[in-house]
Formats: structure tokens, C-alpha cells, sequence
């Protein structure tokens, strides 16, 4: 009896050690896997006369937005590539004796971690230095691309005044339905550069859905549950939930959607914004509906194109939707904030998040209402496969 008690004390102290240099390798490993070299940021010595600064990164992280403030304007930022050794600003006007150069981070003044907060320059005065009194635009300086795409995966919780609309089927009135939905959109700027004042969009996006209660989370076999189940997403699952939410649809969207931007609000701050009119033509088309109900408004809003919400929207407007009536009575109102999530370990592949409200009301209480609540995650398909 007393070799099989030392045998088990022997037994649980292996066991201990053991669970103990796995746990240390399992820490050691997470650590190294989130541990990378952050990036350096630093100034080529700005000199009288100029007409571009140049920021030198170290080990950059693709997606970092970076621009520079000479004395108090805000040059337009850009987005750090992975593998780029440095940014270029071209400036409108040669730099001056005396002006301070200030470099900025995904719009924060505190660049590297761990060294001085703010990255700054004060400009020499350098014997000989070119006396211009204006820059000349370089003939090779490449515009930002006019054309962006990416695909959406998330929900949309579905609120409508009717217990029946075009066979879409709720419970009670007022109740909520939910979907799971995939969908694609793009933007191409047909006129006018990225600095441009007046520039016009041409964008387009479809909408695929699948009910929630249409969705059997729970198979009598579990290798059948499908992809869009459970809390866990992750990229290499896009292609599947995509597949699956396109086979099962009970309902699609589809518009485009010309937009003419005309002026910003608060150009040169990292938070400015394009006003702009639009025209959305497209329709929805339900499951067992008898019809592909045509929805059109023309609106009046505002974009913001620099910082951290680049992409967001808010917008308002008049149109109909056939869903609801053919008369030109509706009140159309739709907003969306969009932020990117590389800052957050395990989300940054996941792409941007981005939540969305659309309302369509007819101001009256003739006829029935719709509030459409959208969330998920967008990903750029020129982040994702390199290039369109």
C-alpha cells in the first residue's frame, strides 16, 4: 500500500510539472504570436524652400494612417503600405523658415510608443535653400485609386408596422424579424481627382438575406449545422457563410447610385466631411412576393473622408418604395459608421465594423412604416486578394 501512495504522489507531481510547462508554453506562445515589432516613425530634416516631407517608417503596419501638420494645416493623410519604407507629402506651398512640422498617427499626435509623444520639426533655414513661391505638382504623383470593393457580412434586424408585406410574414405588428445577410458593394469616381473639390461617384451594392427563423442552428446531425451558426467568425469561414446565405436568400437588394460631392466641412482637420446629392434606384425582391418592388430617393448628405470613420454617412431624402405604396411619399433616412478594428487583437483581419440604420417613414400614419438596423463586418477586397 505504501509503493502505491508513493506511486500516485509521484503521479500527481509529474502531472503538475507537466500541466505547468504547457501552461508556460502556452503563454510564451500567445505572447510571441501578439508580440511584434512596433512601428518607428521619424523625419527627414525639413529644409527652407522644400515642397515635400518625407516620413521614414520602420517596421510599418499596413493600414496606418499617417499625415503631417505644417504649423497648422492639415495635409491630407495616407495610408501607411506593409513593406513601405516611407511617405511622401507634396506640399501645395515650399516650406518657410521657422514652420513646425508635426507628424500624426491614425489621428493622434503620440507616434512611438515608449519615446517623445509628439513627432516634431522645426524648419532650417538653409543657406541657398530655393526661393519659390509656389510648388509645382509632380508630373509622375499618382492619384488615390478611384476604385474601391469589398463584401459585407453581419445582421439586420427588420422592424415593420404590418404583420404582412410582399408575403414577408411577422407575428405581430410592430415585431422584429432578423437576417443573416452577404452582400457586395462598390464605389468608382468617374469625374475629378481625390483632392478635387467637385467629384463625382458612380456606387452600387447587392444585398443578400437569409431569415433567422429560416436557419436551423440545431440538425439532427451536428456535421449539418450551417456555417452561419454559432458566435465564432473568422475569415477563412467568409467563403462558406457567403455560399450558404446566396443558396438559402429569401430576400435581395440591389441599387446604384450616383453621387456628386460639391464641398467639404472642416477641410484640413483629420475629421472633414463632403457634401453631397445622390439618387438611390434600385429594388427588393422576397421570398414568394409577387412582385420585384422598384425603391427610389434622391437625398442630401454628408461623407466623412479622412480618419479612423472614413466611409461613414449620414444622408436624408424623399422617394417611394413600392413595398409600401407607389406614391412618391416617403421620408428616407439613412446613417452609417464605419471604423476599423486592427487595433483589436484576433478582430484586425476581420476587416472594418460598421453599423447602419435605414428608416422609411411616409410621415403619416396612412400607411406602413420600416426601420432596418444593419451590423457586421466590411472587408476590402483589394486588402484581401491583392489587387482588382
Amino acid at each position: 500500500m505504501r509503493v502505491s501512495a508513493d506511486i500516485s504522489v509521484w503521479h500527481a507531481r509529474a502531472c503538475a510539472r507537466a500541466f505547468g510547462i504547457v501552461t508556460s508554453l502556452w503563454i510564451c506562445g500567445s505572447v510571441n504570436a501578439f508580440a511584434q515589432p512596433a512601428p518607428v516613425f521619424s523625419l527627414e530634416p525639413p529644409n527652407v524652400g522644400e515642397c515635400r516631407v518625407v516620413v521614414q517608417v520602420v517596421n510599418p503596419r499596413g493600414g496606418d494612417q499617417v499625415g503631417i501638420v505644417v504649423d497648422q494645416t492639415l495635409i491630407r493623410e495616407q495610408t501607411v503600405i506593409a513593406g513601405g519604407g516611407t511617405v511622401t507629402f507634396q506640399l501645395s506651398e515650399p516650406l518657410r523658415a521657422g514652420s513646425v512640422v508635426r507628424v500624426r498617427v491614425n489621428g493622434s499626435d503620440s507616434v512611438n510608443a515608449g519615446a517623445v509623444p509628439a513627432l516634431t520639426a522645426k524648419v532650417a533655414d538653409t543657406p541657398g535653400g530655393r526661393a519659390v513661391s509656389v510648388c509645382e505638382a509632380e508630373s509622375n504623383e499618382e492619384d488615390e485609386s478611384p476604385f474601391s470593393a469589398s463584401v459585407f457580412f453581419g445582421g439586420v434586424v427588420d422592424t415593420f408596422a404590418p404583420d404582412k408585406v410582399g408575403n414577408y410574414q411577422n407575428p405581430s405588428a410592430g415585431g422584429q424579424k432578423t437576417q443573416e445577410i452577404f452582400g457586395v458593394d462598390f464605389d468608382y469616381r468617374v469625374l475629378g481627382r481625390s483632392d478635387s473639390r467637385l467629384q463625382f461617384w458612380m456606387n452600387g451594392e447587392t444585398s443578400h438575406g437569409v431569415r433567422s427563423a429560416d436557419i436551423d442552428c440545431r440538425p439532427p446531425d451536428p456535421n449539418d449545422t450551417p456555417p452561419v451558426c454559432g458566435t465564432e467568425l473568422k475569415p477563412t469561414d467568409f467563403p462558406e457563410r457567403a455560399r450558404y446565405i446566396l443558396e438559402h436568400a429569401t430576400s435581395l437588394e440591389a441599387y446604384v447610385s450616383p453621387r456628386l460631392e460639391f464641398h467639404t466641412l472642416q477641410g484640413g482637420t483629420d475629421s472633414s466631411a463632403n457634401l453631397y446629392v445622390t439618387s438611390r434606384i434600385g429594388f427588393l425582391s422576397l421570398k414568394d412576393a409577387p412582385d420585384v418592388f422598384t425603391s427610389i430617393h434622391f437625398a442630401l448628405g454628408l461623407l466623412a473622408n479622412e480618419g479612423n470613420y472614413a466611409g461613414s454617412y449620414i444622408e436624408a431624402g424623399w422617394g417611394k418604395n413600392e413595398l409600401f405604396t407607389k406614391r412618391w411619399n416617403r421620408l428616407k433616412v439613412d446613417g452609417l459608421l464605419s471604423f476599423s478594428l486592427e487595433r483589436i487583437p484576433g478582430l484586425g483581419s476581420l476587416g472594418r465594423f460598421f453599423v447602419q440604420m435605414v428608416i422609411d417613414n411616409d410621415l403619416k400614419d396612412e400607411g406602413p412604416d420600416s426601420v432596418r438596423t444593419y451590423f457586421g463586418f466590411d472587408v476590402d477586397l483589394k486588402s484581401a486578394i491583392g489587387g482588382l
